[in-house]
């Protein structure tokens, strides 16, 4: 009997269990799982799917949560952890904190390069170290072309995604992208090189948008109005257009001979206030364009969706350029933000603040220790008779010698870690600076060396950084903080380098009012930054002048006759001029100020610098990155470089003469050899063909030339022509030089204003001539 009831006992307890089993451990075991189909991602990389290699592109990441809170990271690596990826870019790992509620949609956005969106790389949903979601990331690849937007759809109904394919080769993406898509960041949207808006767009756009778009445009954005959209008075685009839209009228549908049609067509016209006319028809203003920052806004009083791709000679001019699309007036400033364009990497990492011993005093040390060790110390011993201490004496001095070399170094003299930071800083206008920086960090402990980046900046590693455990560089962007960025297994006393761009509203301006009048230059400088500026300059077209220092909230008075300048005989002058040369031998101390002034420049040197460029150095700090450590405050070195364009004014009622060096003028064709210099060329063989716009002498002043003045040549193996348009022929000109005005500039001069010059080089091959180009004399000026 006890035995049944202790059978029937162990068979209901085992059935207890396994029931248990079944309805009870599985709900334990799961209980820390995440169901992946209850989590989804949703990620669209660049502006609507499009996105530029080499450049930084924003990830548009959507999180779809129908399960508990959750809290983890968002990822992006290469699919299946591919660890053969070379360079700084792709061999970092990106991510960003996020927190999901239950039931709820969530959206944010992560700053990846855009070769990593190309190298099919996944993003992943990272929870407690499990990955619950995960998604490829698909766009379209834009690699050295164009990106051009339009926020409107009927303007794409014309001619212009086929004239820009026909211009540009096939190397442009056109696309319609509505509104309510736009980035919110500027940094995101420079990834666009033009975008149009219409009526519709304008509608749709919010104050803050329009605000996004002015900043990209002073980034270097081609903004194109089409029908004069939101330009009336108190309209969103009003106070960057060129034209304040008052009224519509009917004019020639061939827009002046521009189109091969007949009948009429309607435009909305109005009053001029900035910038310059680039087309009229029946005496009413069709185009106008002007320039913002490093950018541009065309006003075109034509709906685009009328110009149908067979109107050739109406887009170069919509586009800013009346003399062939060839010279498009598109600024590629975004190849300054390339990620493989750091200029200032290599001597970000020379620091002459540490200053180690002077080579004659290690020589010298080197030298004694010679000499006292060998024979002086052997003789010695010899005349006391104790050449046995020897064997004690010789490791004695040697331990001495290492001990006091040891401590010559600076390395054991500073127990903190160092950061040194080089920025070039562009003001764009009093609200907004553009800071591109390269920053080196020393970590005397070595381990992981955090470090922060300025809130609201784009951070990548400068170099590509490996060890033994292959981890990767980490970037982590918070909703809250800037972005950080941790190297993991820094070796002792190793040092790391980190590049970011950062836009500024608080940076301040340098406030100038500059005038030429009579080859001189006059006004007054006042600088609103909190920054001490010292060897501060004016550099424009050939020329550069020195200024001396500008303290925060200082002024200086410039006075200076324009010929009195120093002249740049080429390019490399400009930096010989601000920066001297070392003599040879001669450790070059000032490399970091030759190399950030590089960078500076080189954005103007592809073009006459038209515009006052000033330029000034700073130590103030920029804190664009802090070092995150627990053991001691860090040492901050750095040195900025601030650029700013000045505005340049002319008197508005009379002739006055510009210098050669700063009109603006193109070659259009060229076989042989030569070299531009800020004077004129240097032609060694063949012959080239240089371009002037006669309405356009400056590209940001409404100026018209009046008359040229050929100086004599030096050689008389240059021979100097000038084209008639009126008999379609080559002139020769006289080598003693001469005048041209009224009537007779007119005939040189093309219906679109361009004078051609021919130079060609007969004989003596080989052999430099100087090429010297007209004086050229202007009037009907409006101050910008």
């Amino acid at each position: 009997m006890h035995l049944r009831q202790r059978s029937v006992i162990s068979l209901g307890l085992l059935v207890m269990a396994l029931l248990f089993t079944v309805f009870f451990y599985p709900t334990a075991a799961m209980a820390g799982e995440i169901p992946q189909d209850k989590v989804r991602i949703g990620v669209q990389p660049g502006l609507s799917g499009l996105y530029k290699v080499g450049f930084p592109t924003g990830l548009n990441i959507t999180v779809y949560n129908q399960d508990q809170d959750l809290k983890g990271l968002l990822i992006v690596r290469p699919e299946n952890n591919e660890r053969n990826l070379i360079g700084p870019t792709l061999s970092t790992r990106f991510q960003r904190s996020i927190e999901i509620p239950a039931g709820s949609m969530v959206k944010t956005n992560l700053m990846v390069p855009g070769d990593l969106v190309n190298s099919n790389s996944v993003i992943q949903l990272v929870v407690d170290g499990k990955v619950v979601a995960s998604t490829p990331i698909q766009g379209t690849a834009v690699n050295g072309g164009l990106i051009a937007l339009s926020l409107g759809e009927r303007p794409l109904r014309g001619g212009i995604a086929a004239w820009l394919d026909q211009t540009f080769g096939g190397q442009t993406a056109i696309k319609y992208l509505a509104p309510n898509y736009l980035p919110e960041d500027t940094i995101e949207l420079t990834l666009a090189d033009i975008i149009i808006v219409d009526e519709q767009a304008v509608s749709q756009i919010t104050p803050k948008q329009v605000e996004l778009l002015k900043d990209w445009v002073s980034l270097g954005g081609l903004l194109i109005i089409s029908g004069g959209a939101g330009t009336g008075t108190g309209g969103p685009l009003a106070d960057i257009s060129p034209v304040i839209a008052e009224e519509q009228k009917i004019i020639s549908a061939d827009l002046g001979g521009l189109r091969m049609v007949t009948g009429t067509m309607q435009v909305t016209t109005g009053k001029v206030v900035q910038g310059e006319v680039t087309s009229k028809a029946n005496g009413v203003v069709v185009v106008a364009s002007r320039s913002i920052g490093k950018g541009r806004v065309i006003y075109s009083g034509i709906p685009l969706e009328n110009l149908t791709s067979e109107s050739a000679a109406v887009w170069p001019v919509v586009f800013g350029q009346k003399n062939g699309p060839g010279m498009v007036d598109v600024k590629m400033a975004l190849n300054g933000r390339h990620l493989g364009n750091d200029m200032l990497g290599h001597v970000a990492g020379y620091l002459p603040q540490l200053k180690t011993p002077p080579v004659p005093q290690v020589a010298l040390a080197w030298f004694v220790y010679v000499i006292v060790v060998g024979p002086v110390l052997y003789f010695v011993l010899k005349r006391y008779d104790r050449r046995d201490w020897l064997w004690w004496i010789i490791p004695a001095c040697a331990l001495v010698t290492t001990t006091v070399v040891y401590f010559m170094s600076p390395a054991q003299r500073i127990n903190a870690p160092i950061s040194h930071t080089l920025a070039v800083v562009e003001i764009l206008n009093p609200t907004m600076a553009e800071i591109n920086a390269t920053a080196a960090f020393i970590s005397p402990y070595g381990g992981t060396l955090n470090v922060k980046g300025p809130a609201g900046s784009v951070v990548w590693p400068g170099q590509a950084y490996y060890n033994n455990s292959k981890k990767s560089p980490i970037i982590q962007y918070d909703q809250a903080e800037g972005p950080r960025i941790s190297f993991p297994e820094v070796e002792y006393w190793s040092m790391r380098q980190a590049r970011a761009t950062a836009l500024r509203d608080n940076i301040g301006h340098v406030e100038g009012q500059l005038e030429m009048d009579n080859g001189r230059i006059f006004g007054t400088l006042n600088n609103h930054t909190s920054m001490n500026l010292r060897d501060c300059r004016i550099v424009l077209g050939g020329r550069s002048f020195a200024l001396g220092d500008l303290p925060a909230g200082g002024s200086l008075q410039v006075d200076q006759a324009i010929s009195k300048w120093p002249v740049s005989i080429g390019p490399n002058q400009y930096r010989m001029d601000i920066i001297p040369q070392p003599k040879p031998g001669e450790r070059d101390e000032l490399i970091r100020e030759r190399q950030m002034l590089d960078v500076a420049l080189n954005t103007m040197q592809s073009d006459s610098i038209t515009q006052p460029v000033f330029l000034g150095w700073t130590e103030n700090p920029l804190d664009m990155f802090e070092i995150i450590a627990a053991q001691k405050k860090e040492i901050d070195y750095g040195l900025a470089l601030v650029k700013q364009e000045l505005a340049l004014h002319f008197p508005g009622d009379k002739v006055i003469e510009l210098p050669s060096d700063i009109v603006n003028h193109r070659i259009i064709e060229s076989r042989g050899a030569y070299n531009k210099n800020a004077m004129g060329y240097t032609i060694y063989e063949g012959s080239f063909t240089i371009s002037l716009d006669l309405d356009r002498p400056l590209p940001n002043q409404s100026l018209r030339v009046v008359a040229l003045d050929f100086p004599r040549q030096e050689s008389s193996m240059v021979v100097m022509k000038i084209y008639d348009w009126q008999d379609n022929r080559w002139v020769d000109l006289p080598v003693e030089g001469l005048t041209i005005s009224g009537q007779e500039l007119k005939n040189y001069s093309s219906q679109t204003g361009e004078l051609r010059l021919q130079v060609e080089k007969k004989s003596g091959h080989g052999q430099p001539d100087k090429v010297i180009l007209p004086a050229v004399s202007v009037e009907g000026v409006v101050g910008q």
